[in-house]
Order: C-alpha cells, then structure tokens, then sequence
C-alpha cells in the first residue's frame, strides 16, 4: 500500500514527541529496535477498540430494549384504561 508522505500514523506522532532522533532515524530506513513492543502495542489497541465497539452495540440494544419495554407499559396502561 502506497503511503502518503502528507500524513503521519499515531505511532509516528509518539515516537516524534518521545524521540525526534529516533523518529528522523525510522524515517531513513533504519528500523526500531523496539518492534516487539510496538506490535504489541497495537494489538493491545485494536483490542480496546473492539471492546469499545462491543460496549456500544450493548449500549444501543439496551436503550432499544427499554424503549420497547416502555411502549408495552403504555401501551397496556392505555389498554386498561379503555377496559374501565
């Protein structure tokens, strides 16, 4: 995939504000000696952001569920009402 000289990745941004050297360094070729603790680090990431996007989508479905639930309780409220 071709990059885009126009942007930079977040993990550039940290390593540019940890380390200017080390970023110009990675910048010319010569590779961090620190990749296993990179990778990491971005498998730790997209994890989190899965459990993120999983605690949304329960969030959603609850608001949905109390939603229908409140309908009913109205909607049986009326009905009893009319029943009277």
């Amino acid at each position: 995939m071709r990059r885009d000289d126009r942007f930079i990745s977040a993990s550039e941004i940290g390593t540019w504000c940890y380390c200017k050297k080390a970023w110009h360094l990675s910048q010319s070729g010569y590779p961090s000696s620190l990749t296993e603790e990179r990778v990491a680090g971005i498998q730790y990431h997209q994890s989190h952001n899965q459990d993120l996007r999983a605690a949304r989508q329960q969030h959603a479905i609850a608001r949905v569920v109390m939603l229908v639930c409140l309908l009913i309780l109205v909607m049986l409220g009326i009905v009893h009402s009319w029943s009277r």
